[in-house]
């Protein structure tokens, strides 16, 4: 199993390094026992994941948080997450605006998190004044939790630094919500993997082309998104091979 879950909540004390570390230990386990993977179990992973994500108490600055590692690039989002308990929880950041600015552009450039690291510790410093308004991350997540239907919840997450088109699916998408289970995150993974396909990634259209051919391959634009995301250069390259086959 080479990656289980569109969001980032693996935990490392050691950031990049510990990481890679234990990537490379369960790569050799998975080539050990022969490489075989069934996408349908995985998927059933990943929704097993993601439910769980959403009994966390502080799922929206949390998912915030995810939002500042993963937005632009992904490339070294699970290091930036590892820090987040004993550095990026709600109650460890400082009360102040500079103080508490300048704590997550420290942990964005240890975890080595690449693109616009000033402009993301501006939006997450601003993001915990909003969450706070609300009354804090606990309920704040209430609130989040208690809204009814695709359009109330992407306009209200729509509130925050950061969260534009994308992210309003991609973090409801993250736990599994089942307004969104014909949704599409529309990052750059998904197009350039829609683009092999022949889909008009600049139309307009590109989400309902995406999941009504995820219908024809009887799956549910979630499911569609979920293996986009985490075996879409797999699924490409085995399509290749097998069609060039003799």
């Amino acid at each position: 199993m080479l990656s289980v879950f569109r969001g980032y909540d693996f935990l490392s004390s050691n950031g990049v390094l510990a990481y890679s570390q234990t990537m490379k230990t369960k790569i050799q386990k998975f080539i050990a026992q022969g490489m075989t993977i069934n996408l349908h179990d995985e998927l059933l992973l990943i929704r097993k994941k993601s439910i769980c994500q959403s009994k966390n108490l502080d799922l929206l600055w949390r998912s915030l948080c995810s939002v500042t590692a993963t937005s632009g690039s992904s490339l070294n989002a699970e290091s930036f997450m590892s820090r987040y308990d004993k550095a990026l929880r709600f109650d460890l950041l400082p009360k102040t605006r500079k103080a508490r600015e300048k704590a997550i552009l420290k942990e964005l450039y240890e975890a080595g998190v690449p693109r616009m690291r000033a402009q993301k510790a501006h939006y997450l410093s601003e993001n915990y004044v909003k969450v706070k308004s609300l009354g804090g991350p606990k309920k704040a997540t209430k609130i989040m939790l208690s809204l009814k239907g695709k359009s109330e919840k992407q306009l209200w997450i729509r509130q925050f630094n950061g969260v534009g088109e994308k992210y309003s699916n991609d973090i409801w998408m993250n736990i599994c919500d089942p307004d969104f289970v014909n949704a599409i995150a529309l990052d750059s993974r998904v197009k350039n993997f829609a683009k092999k396909l022949g889909f008009d990634i600049k139309s307009r259209a590109l989400e309902e082309n995406l999941i009504r051919f995820a219908k024809e391959c009887g799956l549910t634009g979630w499911e569609l998104d979920r293996l986009i995301y985490n075996f879409g250069g797999l699924i490409l390259s085995l399509a290749k091979f097998r069609n060039s086959q003799p």
